[in-house]
């Protein structure tokens, strides 16, 4: 595959939904206007470190940076680790001529010493061509996740930045959030009964709003109760 497909290939990953209109930031409003300001230029850093457990929206915000160093119309690249440990290495390599290259889940590759190895190459060529380079991240850095010292001293040359999950008293303001910017009004009874009974984490609680939108949608229907238990009768907890 050579440099133009791979990138096409990859940037259909990109989903149209997670742009920073559509992040509920908490308390990580600062880093995410550092976060928009390096996608568009305003700020120049050359590499960052995004570090955080499951579900706190490092995809979304990665992807959010894409669209918006796209809409600046820059060279970009969004790599899913996880989808690319099934290829050879070596294909990272073929990334040429690049604005801004962000990394999801670069902790799968941990103890894979050619993709350790060919990700050392990479951060360090595109460092060199003045590349801005975003990870992401399960763990903290300081936990030595690759086998290669060089690749653990690499990922943290610039910045390192930890997304926190919601606190408690933030969820009903996130759930709020995600269902207005959807178009779809939900009920103080309605809100009641997502924030009781499902997963309480932003992942989740998007997936059932965005079920919930379609559903209704497509019913020409208001969220109630009873609608909503018929809905998510197979979306369970």
């Amino acid at each position: 595959m050579n440099s133009s497909n791979t990138q096409q290939a990859l940037n259909l990953q990109l989903a149209q939904a997670n742009t920073f209109e559509t992040y509920y930031s908490g308390s990580d409003a600062t880093l995410v206007s550092v976060l928009k300001n390096v996608a568009s230029g305003v700020l120049e850093e050359p590499q960052i470190l995004l570090w955080g457990v499951a579900n706190t929206g490092k995809t979304h915000v990665l992807q959010a940076m894409c669209h918006i160093a796209s809409e600046a119309h820059k060279r970009v690249m969004y790599i899913p680790m996880k989808d690319w440990l099934t290829q050879d290495p070596a294909s990272i390599g073929e990334l040429q001529d690049l604005d801004l290259v962000c990394i999801d889940d670069v902790q799968v590759i941990a103890k894979n010493s050619q993709w350790e190895k060919a990700l050392f190459n990479f951060i360090n060529h595109h460092r060199s061509q003045k590349t801005t380079i975003v990870i992401s991240s399960l763990y903290a850095p300081t936990e030595s996740l690759f086998e290669l010292p060089d690749l653990n001293s690499r990922a943290v040359w610039g910045p390192v930045y930890k997304i926190t999950p919601l606190a408690e008293d933030q969820l009903d303001d996130a759930l709020c959030f995600h269902a207005k910017v959807r178009g779809l009004e939900l009920s103080d009874e309605v809100k009641s009964y997502l924030l009781t009974r499902y997963q309480r984490d932003v992942s989740t609680m998007v997936g059932m709003i965005d079920v919930l939108d379609k559903a209704s949608l497509q019913e020409q229907r208001k969220v109630t109760i009873p609608f909503l238990k018929k809905i998510l009768a197979t979306h369970p907890s």
